[in-house]
């Protein structure tokens, strides 16, 4: 696997998220993508953090009248393989989006900004956002896109195909990803280029057959069915029968293939390069790496007698939840006697070193704003669709922190403990785990788990963020614990 950046293409991917889409095994299926450009579905990735690259670089160069493609000799030099050796600018079929390709090409974002419809499209487009009417919002946003594009179209006298169509395209999707990112509240498009995969086209440029050779097709495709249909009723009468007679220990993984699983030789190149430890806890380390595109991550290794437990549960309640208060996953690793989970790098460390280290500088807005997202990361674990996901370890160690712009954003992390529970339902536990001083008196006493548990343990670390002491004082005279303190005061 090859992971190849230049650093005279001109544009910098180091910021941007390292987010794979999969192993690609149907690299081949051709698909309209954003319904904009013809393409492979394995370039869908590329395409997002091309776009990106180019709105960033926009910004930062606070040139407004420039071309929001690069000049030709300078696109060229993007063109490497990019996360899987079969994807580059080439193979995807991006070769015509530089400065001077086509009619639309050649516009800045200034000229963007002026056309009829850009005020509509970058308004509709700010409001997607992951927790807020997602479907609705996004569906107005790429309306309003294809809208602005086919007027453009028009007003060019130009098809709305090929060549022209693409550049048109994604130079109003860059023009609109630079307006979100200077606008305030709008640091991160990582949900507008989610939104823009909705409007993916499939099967584009597929081939007519005639009648009599589709109903033949047709009638081989039933029969195919037909036998594969049998197979696998005999399969699950057969499997029915075994699970009746012998219990078994196997585990359903098959979801994993949404993350990208790295290679055990991916793993400790990562590491070698962070060559730091961030931490260890009863689950394993945590390591600083950085993957060949210069991005930081975090590599949590899994202690071998934890694996079974600690590793599924992890991957498979990552799996559920995506929130911009929850640490993502960016991927995995599978080796014979290793397994690795690789997550975000949260650059600002965690909330106990900035509240109980010596560099005490937490001024009460910003504990405010720490408290009010981690509570919104918290409602979305105990109202997630599946059901309430009950995180079992809320701690002050467990809330990292990012740097956006001069603000801290808390991300709840380490879901190694996490259970899934039905909403409003509760359940008997054999093992009471979690960290003493934050665990729910019920939930010690008889091991009774409901989302209320988390709720008290929310409850500790915001006693915490308002008095500034640790949960159990170490100080042998003061061994009281900080809830009983409080009681004591407000009584």
């Amino acid at each position: 696997m090859v992971i190849l950046y230049v650093t005279d293409c001109g544009l910098n991917f180091s910021t941007l998220p390292y987010e794979p889409t999969g192993d690609c095994i149907l690299h081949e299926v051709k698909v309209d993508l954003w319904g904009i450009i013809s393409s492979k579905i394995c370039c869908q990735n590329a395409l997002s953090v091309f776009s990106q690259a180019l709105s960033i670089r926009i910004k930062n160069n606070s040139n407004e009248n420039g071309s929001v493609f690069l000049d030709e000799d300078q696109w060229k030099k993007c063109n490497q393989p990019f996360i899987q050796p079969s994807v580059s600018i080439s193979s995807c079929g991006f070769d015509n989006l530089f400065n001077g390709s086509s009619k639309c090409s050649s516009k800045s974002f200034s000229a963007f900004k002026q056309l009829g419809g850009y005020k509509d499209a970058l308004q509709k487009c700010s409001q997607v956002k992951a927790n807020v009417s997602f479907d609705a919002t996004c569906g107005e946003c790429n309306a309003a896109i294809s809208d602005m594009k086919n007027g453009l179209l028009d007003d060019l006298n130009v098809d709305n195909n090929g060549v022209e169509k693409a550049g048109c395209g994604v130079a109003i999707v860059i023009s609109i990803a630079v307006g979100r990112l200077l606008n305030d509240g709008n640091s991160s498009n990582d949900d507008f280029y989610r939104c823009l995969s909705a409007s993916n086209q499939f099967d584009a440029g597929y081939i007519k057959i005639k009648s009599a050779l589709a109903k033949e097709a047709l009638a081989v495709l039933i029969a195919i069915c037909g036998i594969a249909l049998i197979i696998l009723l005999i399969k699950y009468v057969t499997r029915s029968k075994r699970k009746e007679t012998k219990p078994s220990n196997g585990k359903h993984k098959s979801g994993w293939s949404s993350f990208y699983q790295f290679s055990k030789e991916e793993i400790e190149n990562a590491i070698v390069n962070g060559k730091a430890c961030l931490g260890r806890g009863s689950a394993g380390q945590v390591f600083k790496g950085i993957l060949p595109s210069g991005q930081i991550v975090a590599i949590k290794q899994i202690y071998r007698s934890n694996a079974s437990d600690t590793f599924e549960r992890e991957v498979n309640g990552l799996m559920r939840v995506k929130h911009k208060n929850l640490v993502s996953l960016v991927g995995y690793c599978m080796g014979d006697s290793e397994q690795y989970l690789v997550y975000e790098y949260c650059s600002a460390g965690n909330l106990a070193q900035h509240l109980l280290g010596k560099d005490k500088n937490l001024d009460w807005e910003t504990r405010v704003r720490i408290l009010r997202d981690c509570a919104v990361g918290l409602r979305f674990l105990h109202h997630h669709t599946d059901g309430c996901i009950v995180h079992r370890d809320i701690k002050l160690t467990n809330i990292l922190l990012t740097k956006v712009q001069k603000d801290l954003e808390p991300k709840l992390s380490d879901f190694g403990l996490a259970k899934m529970l039905q909403i409003e339902h509760s359940k008997v536990y054999t093992d009471v785990r979690g960290t003493i001083g934050y665990m729910d008196p019920e939930y010690m006493s008889n091991a009774k788990l409901t989302c209320a548990s988390d709720v008290y343990s929310f409850g500790i670390v915001t006693l915490q963020l308002l008095s500034g002491q640790q949960v159990i004082q170490l100080d042998l005279a003061a061994r009281d614990q900080l809830t009983t303190k409080v009681i004591a005061c407000l009584m």
